[in-house]
């Protein structure tokens, strides 16, 4: 999902999906044409008390400017937190925006053992990889606009680790993927974490620490390890998962099980919305085909929502 704007899932009743705080409490603001219904996507880990505090707050803020509020949760942990507060909303990933037609099972030479895919920030914990010597590190710096990324000077121990020194676009990182064995995910909490879905739907398995956020969810015994969060653990987890020797076309068609149900589930949620406003029954064939085939096409900025209004 983007920021800076919302997805229209339907024009009546008003239903659009959104991950930018802000940006929806400036659409509240600015809303003069009555009622809309936000499907809410959490961007980090909300399977605390003070969190889902917040969140109730805020949705209580936003139905007071016409707004009707639902918390799209990433986990089954924040998922009891929402009934716990009584908070309208569904366990609902934020993965199911992802466009599965720019990741694919691609027969290329295996370069490097792993991959992690992480912006040189603390809580990505990149230095956990040092005992694993073929690697890449598909990195970015937040907020660096065009200024190389330096991963050998921000993490020393890493400088046997290939990287990029500018960004890649998607089809860079399908190749990349497909270039690696496996794919690291090593925080220890954040959001379900897109790079975690983006090797499953390239076809390479995963060794994950534990972790809070969502990005469990996915993850399969034949294609996915947990393990403890040391150099030791995580390099003997690549080469158990090397080991397997799992099918690349296995893991996508698998993951993307996974992600139709709940893009199945949200679309049930848009049409159960239309249905009490309307009486009228769509057709979740058509919105399936229409809202996932290619998700961009129903991003409208937070300056043209606004506009509209």
């Amino acid at each position: 999902m983007l920021f800076k704007g919302a997805y229209k899932l339907n024009d009546y009743p008003r239903i659009i999906g959104i991950q930018d705080y802000d940006a929806l409490e400036k659409i509240a603001v600015n809303n003069k044409e009555g009622n809309i219904i936000a499907f809410v996507h959490l961007t980090w880990n909300h399977a605390k008390i003070y969190k889902m505090l917040q969140k109730k707050l805020f949705f209580m803020k936003l139905k007071k400017l016409g707004v009707q509020s639902m918390m799209m949760c990433n986990s089954v942990s924040e998922d009891n937190y929402r009934n716990m507060f009584n908070i309208a909303g569904m366990k609902c990933p934020i993965y199911i925006y992802t466009n599965e037609n720019d990741y694919f099972v691609d027969a290329v030479e295996k370069k490097y053992d792993a991959i992690y895919a992480a912006q040189i920030i603390p809580f990505k914990r990149i230095g956990l990889a040092r005992e694993i010597k073929s690697i890449y590190i598909l990195t970015y710096t937040q907020g660096a606009g065009m200024k190389e990324n330096d991963l050998h000077s921000a993490y020393p121990e890493m400088k046997h680790a290939e990287f990029n020194k500018n960004w890649k676009n998607v089809s860079e990182k399908n190749e990349l993927f497909n270039q690696s064995k496996v794919g690291l995910c090593l925080s220890k909490e954040e959001g379900p974490m897109l790079a975690s879905l983006e090797y499953m739907l390239s076809g390479i398995p995963v060794v994950s620490t534990k972790s809070s956020g969502g990005r469990k969810e996915y993850y399969d015994p034949d294609y996915a390890i947990i393990v403890d969060d040391n150099p030791g653990s995580i390099r003997k987890g690549v080469e158990a998962m090397i080991a397997k020797q799992v099918d690349p076309e296995y893991i996508r068609k698998k993951t993307l099980i996974k992600l139709n149900h709940d893009r199945e589930n949200y679309v049930q949620a848009i049409l159960d919305q239309h249905k009490k406003y309307t009486n009228e029954q769509l057709s979740g064939e058509n919105i399936m085909k229409s809202l996932f085939t290619n998700p961009l096409e129903r991003f409208v900025t937070l300056d043209s929502l606004i506009a509209n209004e």
